[in-house]
């Protein structure tokens, strides 16, 4: 019988040291989930491209996000100033395939997948069974401008209901991992 994973399983690390954090390929593949809210509401989605780097100085190290209006992970991005970025392991695909396809405005999905919330330090949601967690503070936030675009996001946002995605920028404030 397999234990439960607890709060205590996951142990900081210092991701700019990580081998593993390519930042040309991390958004690519397997998928990301992001997460928003505090403890009386939050929703996660699946995430398939950001990027990681610093902005403003060489000591704040960011991943940037991208959620676009009719998405309900939208209006947490837009009130909380805290969330996080997970990982998940190969063998919970389904994880990753139903936040990306159902809405947390029609149900309940971390209790469909079985999932366990947590919290951050700072209140962010996130999910036990992640095998990585990112915080991050909100210290940019904005939505594109259509009139700086070339040819690639012009022609993604001809025919793409959801609406011009928000960028948001977050100072990473912990990783851990289990």
């Amino acid at each position: 019988m397999n234990r439960p994973i607890l709060e205590s399983d996951f142990v900081e690390f210092d991701c700019t040291q990580s081998p593993n954090l390519n930042p040309f390929t991390w958004f690519k593949g397997n998928g990301l989930l992001l997460a928003s809210g505090d403890k009386e509401n939050h929703n996660a989605m699946t995430i398939g491209w950001g990027a990681m780097g610093n902005v403003w100085s060489h000591n704040i190290n960011t991943i940037t996000v991208y959620v676009a209006p009719a998405r309900y992970t939208y209006e947490f991005m837009e009130k909380y100033p805290y969330f996080t970025v997970m990982v998940f392991d190969e063998d919970r695909k389904e994880v990753l395939e139903y936040m990306g396809t159902h809405s947390g405005r029609d149900g309940n999905k971390e209790e469909a997948l079985g999932l366990h919330v947590a919290y951050t330090e700072h209140g962010a949601p996130y999910y036990l069974e992640a095998r990585e967690v990112y915080e991050c503070e909100v210290i940019y936030r904005d939505q594109f401008d259509k009139t700086g675009f070339g040819d690639i996001p012009r022609k993604r946002y001809e025919n793409f209901p959801a609406g011009i995605h928000h960028q948001y920028i977050g100072k990473i404030l912990s990783a851990k991992r289990r």
